[in-house]
């Protein structure tokens, strides 16, 4: 059995040094019926592109995204900051903040009627 296989979207292939490519994109073929495919490299986020005949005499099929793990492990979860009780009057400047701030730690509240 051979260890060919036409190249989808998110498969990954290797060439002869261990280099890592993944398929982007498989192109229909244009009017002289060569498709091409849009491929990244492992080590870059440059898109390439080749032939696809170029592409398979290159490269050889070796894992799919899809069986690739992806998992989040639970002590790298980031809590969320702690939103403050009250946001401060961005029309007012540093000083009067802290002024406006004191004066309302200090004062009872007032009754409206």
């Amino acid at each position: 059995m051979t260890d060919l296989k036409d190249p989808y979207r998110n498969d990954v292939f290797e060439d002869e040094h261990g280099r890592r490519v993944a398929v982007k994109r498989l192109y229909t073929p244009n009017e002289l019926g060569v498709s091409y495919v849009e491929y990244k490299n492992y080590d870059d986020s440059a898109l390439r592109f080749m032939p696809k005949e170029q592409f398979m005499e290159v490269f050889r099929w070796v894992d799919n995204f899809g069986t690739t793990d992806t998992f989040v492990r639970l002590e790298d979860i980031v809590e969320a900051p702690k939103q403050a009780a009250k946001e401060p009057d961005s029309s007012a400047s540093p000083k009067e903040e802290s002024g406006q701030q004191q004066a309302a730690d200090t004062t009872p509240p007032k009754r409206i009627s």
